[in-house]
Formats: structure tokens, C-alpha cells, sequence
């Protein structure tokens, strides 16, 4: 009786400290190294937050009525706010064309009014972290009731290297493998153990993340050309969707697309130029790649974003292409009888 007490008092005393020693690691896991230190998955992954909102069919778009987005999520005023006789005008783009004060897209909008001498609305569809591939859907979801009368896409880095960096697979969202593809489970651990969070962000174990690298092979000569047909297939795409627009202006809403500046990898480089050469055999595509050129390096915070004197320069630039575009190509001319 005596020994049985003895190894009975052993196995509850080690089960206590298996719980005890368990309580101490989550209190360092949980609340010291992801609460109050930070460590873990990186929260850009997560869309409940006010600038990737979950929102059907594109994905993710800002949190609408915060942070200044309007009842669609995105930023500024929009197409609801335009009177009749604006040229009506919609921008896409990433975290460049969401950032900036004023952001790319209001430049546009007021330099072509000077330049057109003309009441000009543009209306800022640019969502952080989104690609062309959900711009393309956000044309269906959002710009057939409002009748634009074109349609600008500014990007080229969210379609090309942040897919080496994220989501590897052409054409996706960044995050789609974390939102959509990863168990409600592991995620729940992930955003709260700051452990786990941390070996997966190295090891990709728990997402299967690093198994998606594997199979897309990032910067080697397919991935590279898979990217770049993925680019140009969608503003193929998107050019097409834009022109059964009905447009109050040009009879049919017109698209322009912009390959912007980038601090483009030693990886990526060659298909870069590939890129650039390819661009002129399209007429509704234009090459800005090199517009920072002259400014310098000190323009980037990082491998795509730039100061507010780069974002001036764009803004300036794009709204002279547009304009010797409109005037070029006639399409004030070609207006409806109804305007």
C-alpha cells in the first residue's frame, strides 16, 4: 500500500509540474514574446484589419468609413461623389498608389484638369499589397454602374517580385495560401504562439508555404516568364473588361496601364528588360519603369516605396501620358450624343 502511495504521489507531483512547467511557457510564448515583444507570424498575412478587409471575389479591399475609406474601402471619395459631366477616372494600384499626401492618384487628378482644362474626378481604387489580377475583378465588381470613362493600372512590383516574396504562385493574392489555404487551427496558433509563429515564418512547416516555393521555384527562368505572361495576360484582360464599359466621354471606357519603378533583384533583372521591350508592342501600356532615375536612390524607403517627391514626379507624368493620349488618339471626339 505504502509503495503504491509512493508512486502515486510521483505521478501527481510530475503531472503538476508538466502543468506548471506548460502555464510557463505559454506565459513566456503568449503574453511576454508575442504581446509584449511582437515576435510571431507576421500580422500582414492577417485581412481583419482596416487596410486588407476580407471582400468577395478581389479578395481583400481597405475596412470601409475607416481610416478615410469610403463605403467601398477605398480610399477618398468615391464615383457616388462625381457630377455628370467629370471626366470619370479609375485608379489601381498597390500600397503606391494608396500611399502619399496626396497620394499618386490626386495628382493625376489635378494636373489633368489643368492640362485638359476640364472637371476631372478620379476615383482611387489602390489597395495595399493587391496585384492587377484582383484589379481586373475589382473592374466587374466595382466600375460598370458608375460608366468610367477610363481606367488606369500603376504597378508592375505587386505583379512580379512580391510573388518571389509571398504567395508564389502567378497571379495570386499575397496571402491567399495564409487566408484561404491555411486550417482555421493553425492559423489560431500561429497569431498567438509567438514560437510557433516564429518557426513557421523560417521554415514555412505549418502553412506550407516553403512547399509552394519548392513547387514555383521563385527567380528561376519559368517562374520569371510565367510572371511576365501572368502581367501582360491580365492587362490584356483587363483592357478588354474596360471597353464593354459604357463611357458618357468616349462612347466605350478606355485603359491605360503603367509599369512603375522598382529597385528590380540581380534575379529579376533580365526578365525586367524582357518586360520593358515588350511593353511597346501595346498600346494601352506604357513604360514609367525609369521616371525615378534622375532622382536618386534616397527616393526608396525600400524596394518599392518612395518619398512624396517621387510620388509628385509620377503623378505629373502619368497625367502628360494621359493626356497625349486623349488628344492623340481623338477620344474626346468620339463622346455620345447624351453628354
Amino acid at each position: 500500500m505504502f509503495v503504491k502511495r509512493n508512486i502515486l504521489n510521483k505521478v501527481t507531483s510530475t503531472i503538476s509540474y508538466v502543468i506548471y512547467l506548460g502555464m510557463v511557457v505559454i506565459l513566456f510564448d503568449v503574453v511576454i514574446m508575442h504581446e509584449l515583444l511582437g515576435f510571431g507570424y507576421p500580422s500582414h498575412y492577417e485581412q481583419e484589419n482596416i487596410f486588407r478587409y476580407p471582400a468577395p471575389y478581389v479578395e481583400f479591399t481597405g475596412k470601409p468609413y475607416t481610416k478615410g475609406h469610403n463605403e467601398y474601402g477605398f480610399r477618398g471619395s468615391s464615383f457616388k461623389e462625381s457630377k455628370p459631366s467629370d471626366l470619370k477616372v479609375a485608379f489601381f494600384g498597390g500600397s503606391t498608389g494608396y500611399w502619399g499626401n496626396p497620394s499618386i492618384a490626386k495628382i493625376v487628378e489635378k494636373e489633368l484638369e489643368k492640362l485638359l482644362g476640364d472637371s476631372v474626378f478620379v476615383a482611387n481604387y489602390s489597395v495595399i499589397s493587391s496585384n492587377h489580377r484582383q484589379h481586373l475583378h475589382g473592374i466587374i465588381e466595382y466600375l460598370p454602374n458608375f460608366k468610367p470613362d477610363l481606367v488606369v493600372f500603376y504597378g508592375g512590383y505587386n505583379e512580379t517580385v512580391q510573388s518571389a516574396i509571398y504567395d508564389p504562385r502567378p497571379g495570386y493574392p499575397f496571402n491567399y495560401f495564409y487566408r484561404s489555404e491555411t486550417s482555421p487551427f493553425i492559423k489560431l496558433l500561429l497569431e498567438n504562439s509567438a514560437i510557433l509563429g516564429e518557426i513557421d515564418e523560417q521554415f514555412g512547416v505549418f502553412t506550407g508555404i516553403n512547399k509552394l516555393r519548392e513547387m514555383q521555384r521563385p527567380y528561376s527562368d519559368s517562374w520569371n516568364t510565367r510572371i511576365a505572361n501572368n502581367y501582360f495576360e491580365t492587362l490584356f484582360l483587363a483592357n478588354k473588361v474596360t471597353n464593354t464599359i459604357y463611357s458618357r466621354r468616349f462612347g466605350q471606357a478606355k485603359f491605360l496601364a503603367f509599369y512603375q519603378p522598382y529597385q528590380v533583384p540581380i534575379e529579376f533583372l533580365s526578365k525586367h528588360y524582357d518586360i520593358k521591350k515588350h511593353i511597346h508592342n501595346h498600346e494601352y501600356v506604357f513604360d514609367v519603369s525609369s521616371e525615378y532615375d534622375s532622382l536618386g536612390k534616397d527616393i526608396y524607403s525600400d524596394i518599392v516605396h518612395v518619398n512624396q517627391q517621387a510620388r509628385d514626379s509620377m503623378g505629373v507624368r502619368l497625367a502628360n501620358i494621359i493626356t497625349d493620349v486623349i488628344r492623340e488618339r481623338g477620344w474626346l471626339t468620339t463622346a455620345k450624343s447624351d453628354y
